[in-house]
């Protein structure tokens, strides 16, 4: 029988001999067909002989080593037959059930590759998120200077909630130091609106893009999910500003509408949120009309990022029937990670 000391000599030699993994990954600049613009995303590749080998410890590790807003895993197909992939998303500190730009770039990667390895047309998948099956559908790119380029469309499982308290209603001073009156009047009264449990934005509407450029990042702890509603586990989300105005219709029905946005969280700022955007254009949707919603986001950061966004209401027009992201990426960077 062995003793405990070279019980232990010999774990250390398994741990430390073994054969790392190496995994292939890209990156990819996404609601952009422009390289160097819009949202950058680590996309990392799990085929399926490591599908149970890569533990979530390790993913998190890698995410935070990318130090981009989001890194998503792309594992391999289970069935080869079927367009169906699952995805996972992580943050450099968490992992979140739903983002837009990840699921964006992943979509438009997979689908992309199929096309190139089938030599065909792939129109219609699935991707398969901790929110629920995400059916993707490419459609015409209308951008004539990037013809190769795919624009996908993501038909986002949502669960659309705008909680019930405000700045204003609590008689709550946020947390962080006006920059402007009129700014500081736009947060008191902004909603709190989730896409899904666990995705929750506050919605501040401004008068101005000269009032978007004054907002400002914090890195202090807002405390904004102290504002979400309780009951069933909403209170236990990513919560983030976003600032937008509204600056015109194509068309006298308002059917659709052009917004200018900033996504601001604690230390940083997104050139692109699809999550947020999804949230914005719903809670719109509901309150003032409109289907057909595209938003700019990043100028402010120079990294200009084009999301669309496509809202269908139930007959009632009390809540949402289909929430439809659109967006296009753009590969930049490709290589390996020893695991």
């Amino acid at each position: 029988m062995l003793g405990a000391t070279r019980c232990a000599q010999l774990y250390k030699m398994t741990v430390y001999t073994s054969t790392p993994h190496t995994l292939d990954f890209v990156t990819l600049d996404v609601f952009t067909s422009r390289p160097f613009s819009g949202n950058p995303l680590a996309l990392v590749k799990i085929p399926a002989s490591l599908r149970s080998r890569i533990s979530k410890k390790q993913k998190q590790n890698i995410a935070t080593e990318f130090n981009l807003s989001e890194t998503v895993f792309l594992h391999d197909r289970a069935d080869t037959d079927t367009l169906a992939w699952n995805i996972e998303i992580f943050t450099t500190t968490e992992e979140l059930p739903f983002a837009g730009h990840p699921t964006i770039g992943a979509a438009v990667y997979a689908m992309t590759t199929v096309q190139k390895e089938e030599n065909s047309e792939i129109r219609k998948a699935i991707l398969r998120t901790k929110a629920g099956e995400i059916p993707i559908s490419a459609i015409k790119n209308s951008d004539t200077d990037k013809k190769e380029s795919l624009l996908v469309q993501a038909n986002v499982s949502h669960k659309v909630r705008i909680h019930r308290n405000t700045f204003a209603n609590l008689k709550r001073e946020p947390q962080w130091p006006a920059v402007a009156q009129k700014i500081r009047e736009a947060e008191y009264l902004a909603p709190f609106v989730s896409i899904v449990k666990g995705m929750t934005f506050m919605l501040v509407r401004l008068e101005s893009l000269v009032d978007l450029a004054k907002v400002s990042v914090r890195h202090e702890d807002l405390g904004l999910e102290t504002m979400l509603d309780f009951e069933d586990g909403w209170s236990q989300s990513f919560v983030a500003r976003y600032y937008y105005v509204i600056e015109n219709s194509s068309n006298k029905d308002q059917s659709k509408k052009f917004i200018r946005t900033r996504m601001l969280e604690k230390g940083m700022e997104d050139p692109a949120t699809g999550s947020a955007a999804s949230a914005l254009a719903s809670y719109l949707a509901l309150k003032e009309g409109g289907r057909y919603f595209e938003i700019v986001q990043g100028v402010e950061m120079g990294r200009k990022s084009v999301i669309g966004v496509e809202v269908e209401l139930h007959e009632d027009r009390k809540s949402c029937k289909a929430v439809k992201l659109s967006g296009t990426a753009v590969q930049i960077m490709e290589g390996t990670i020893s695991i």
